[in-house]
């Protein structure tokens, strides 16, 4: 890929559509319902006529079969349409043009494309979720749009995809419609599994990166749904310390994080409490309304929290508020809250053998875990295997 002069900063990318390019062949993306098309006169258009406009910097321009990028920073570069979401993504987000040389693109017969094929998406509604947030995962995604709300034929939309060979991955695709998702086998349409926001990027990440199929999510699931061990799914459940004492509503406990940084040897792969590691509550907000729990180490103890049973459903408070997994964004965050979750956002207390905890979203196997971004404090995410926490009653 052509090597950037310097770095500038971008402005949102124009994208321009010449008379003689059919945009119905054109492979459709989430970026068009951020940017539009400015229709233009190939008898007059010229893209490198237009570099002498530096408003227009930089831009796209949409030709048979690829579209080219335009900058002043460099000389025009070819795209695979496979990649205009990725493309206009990063620019979008002010990338400098530089940045794209040290992405995921590779050259093939002259045109550039990510090394992975994008997922296809078909969105349903103006207020799709897909539509109205933003999320990194979305960025190497070709879509299919459906203004109206109609319902969906799973067969139908499997056909579509299988005719795309080629063009994108073809095992599975991708049906939004409101906050609902589901994943779909392109083969099979009936093996379908459904999801949330909340757990978007880690669902389509794992079935675009092959390590997951449709099918293997929903046995998955199952699997998860009938361990003994997550019984905090059965309304008889009960929350403990390691000890077997009942935390009732109106008491208060720490959870202290279990830690693999043992310096002896013969304690690697063991979960050691000795750190001070805590989660804890804080409100990062400018009107202090919306506490995230993260991770912390302090010589101190973590934040106070308590227990609150609706429904026949434990749930973990704080301030009497209840722990839930946020829907905001495409972050997964855990936040506080006056309401009772959705399903989607509920969190899962699950019992370790050792009569610890963890926790995880309460639809998935996605457990809760700490990224520690300094030795002080961390952040939240979801993966494979959940973080141990402690339970101690104060």
């Amino acid at each position: 890929m052509p090597e950037a002069a310097q770095k500038q900063p971008c402005l949102p990318p124009v994208v321009f559509m010449p008379e003689y390019v059919d945009f119905e062949g054109v492979p459709k993306c989430l970026m068009d319902k951020r940017l539009g098309l400015v229709a233009v006169d190939s008898a007059t258009f010229s893209g490198e006529k237009l570099l002498e406009k530096k408003r227009y910097y930089p831009f796209l321009v949409l030709e048979k079969g690829h579209f080219v990028l335009f900058s002043q920073d460099h000389s025009p570069i070819k795209f695979d349409y496979k990649a205009r979401n990725a493309v206009m993504s990063l620019l979008w987000r002010s990338h400098p043009i530089s940045d794209l040389s040290a992405t995921k693109f590779v050259e093939v017969d002259g045109l550039w494309q990510l090394e992975q094929l994008p997922v296809l998406c078909f969105v349903f509604g103006r207020d799709a979720d897909a539509v109205v947030s933003s999320y990194l995962i979305d960025d190497n995604t070709v879509c299919e749009f459906f203004e109206s709300e109609t319902a969906m034929d799973m067969s139908e939309l499997a056909a579509v995809a299988q005719g795309k060979s080629g063009v994108c991955v073809p095992h599975f695709f991708v049906a939004n419609r409101g906050k609902e998702y589901w994943a779909v086998d392109t083969s099979d349409p009936s093996i379908r599994y459904a999801f949330g926001p909340s757990t978007k990027t880690r669902t389509i990440s794992r079935l675009a990166g092959g390590s997951m199929t449709v099918r293997g999510l929903i046995d998955e699931e199952q699997s998860l749904a009938s361990t003994e061990a997550h019984v905090s799914q059965d309304s008889g459940f009960k929350l403990c310390d390691r000890n077997g004492e009942e935390v009732v509503e109106g008491e208060e406990f720490v959870l202290q994080i279990g830690s693999e940084r043992g310096e002896n040897p013969d304690e690697l792969g063991s979960t050691m409490f000795e750190d001070m590691d805590w989660l804890d509550a804080f409100d990062l907000s400018n009107d202090r309304s919306k506490p995230e729990v993260l991770p912390c180490g302090s010589v101190d103890r973590g934040g106070q929290f308590g227990v609150s049973v609706v429904d026949g459903i434990t749930y973990i408070t704080f301030e009497g508020q209840i722990l839930q997994l946020s829907d905001d964004d495409n972050s997964m965050d855990v936040v506080v809250r006056p309401d009772v979750p959705s399903k989607s956002n509920r969190i899962r207390i699950n019992y370790t053998d050792d009569g610890d905890i963890n926790l995880s979203n309460w639809e998935t196997t996605a457990f809760i875990t700490c990224d520690w971004i300094k030795a002080s404090y961390g952040a939240i995410c979801l993966g494979d295997e959940g973080e141990k926490l402690r339970l101690t009653k104060l």
